[in-house]
């Protein structure tokens, strides 16, 4: 079978798979505004994989109860969380892109080609060990890395993620989810006006219910050091964080904001424009976790 096309299959079917109500409530990521440290730059390393057919139980065990831990041990890899896609409708992802498993890694450090060669030294000598049923393909992973460009915001209303009061017995936690947004510039429009509109993007969007923070960050250029990517990655991105019921309704209410003139979008370039959903799967983590 095609090796492209056996790819699309599997991640159609992960996808698939899942419930549109994708039961999860922890909370995403470090507390407040994300932001390096003077003289230091501050990254979102991403990795959307799949497992191996019939090792998903190795996959998840693995990546949970080790990789993550031995990683986060390393110098500027300062924590990471887990997330699983959600199927929301429109999917604008792209097939070559297409994965079921998101795990979002902060970096931070003055040199990513260091950050990113720890990693490799830590593998190669056997201290970070290799996942379980994990498809370590050429074509398997695919991975990138963006450089924050401005704080995490919050909601102008100043409101926190939910948590029913202690006498109601009847209402659950809502679900927690994070949207990625990769965006490109419209042609003829200049990164400062883009960014510029990101940002007012970010705060009409941050006024819907179930929308709770969001963070903007521009593609950090590949270290001479580091291998080649292999697939292209826009510009910009947006990491939204989200509550609700489910993912669809999140998507819903912004669309339907859009259309009511509530939501002014940037002028993006359309044809490279991807957005994809993705649910809570484990806690956020950091080298504290494992030294107490």
């Amino acid at each position: 079978m095609n090796r492209n096309f056996k790819r699309l299959s599997i991640g159609v079917g992960v996808a698939l798979a899942l419930s549109p109500v994708a039961l999860a409530q922890w909370s995403i990521g470090k507390p407040g505004t994300r932001q390096a440290p003077q003289g230091q730059n501050r990254y979102a390393y991403l990795v959307m994989s799949d497992p191996l057919p019939g090792r998903e139980f190795d996959f998840n065990d693995g990546y949970q109860n080790m990789h993550m831990g031995d990683l986060v041990q390393l110098p500027g890899w300062t924590g990471a969380q887990r997330f699983r896609l959600v199927p929301v409708m429109p999917r604008t992802t792209q097939p070559l892109y297409r994965r079921g498993n998101l795990i979002i890694w902060d970096q931070e450090g003055d040199d990513l080609g260091k950050i990113q060669s720890e990693s490799r030294a830590a593998i190669a000598g056997g201290k970070s060990r290799l996942i379980p049923g994990f498809d370590y393909s050429p074509d398997g992973p695919v991975s990138t890395t963006y450089q924050v460009i401005g704080p995490r915001v919050t909601r102008p209303d100043g409101k926190k993620p939910s948590i029913p009061d202690v006498s109601d017995n009847k209402t659950p936690r809502p679900n927690r989810y994070v949207e990625l947004d990769f965006v490109e510039p419209a042609a003829n429009v200049s990164d400062a006006d883009f960014e510029a509109a990101l940002v007012k993007l970010i705060n009409e969007v941050l006024a819907l219910p179930g929308w709770m923070a969001a963070q903007r960050f521009r593609h950090a250029p590949t270290p001479s050091t580091s291998p080649p990517p292999r697939l292209a990655f826009t510009k910009y991105l947006v990491i939204w964080e989200t509550e609700g019921t489910n993912a669809q309704g999140l998507q819903d209410a912004r669309i339907a904001a859009v259309k009511a003139g509530q939501i002014r979008p940037p002028a993006i370039d359309v044809a490279t424009a991807q957005s994809s959903w993705w649910v809570t799967i484990s806690p956020f983590i950091d080298k504290d976790d494992f030294e107490r």
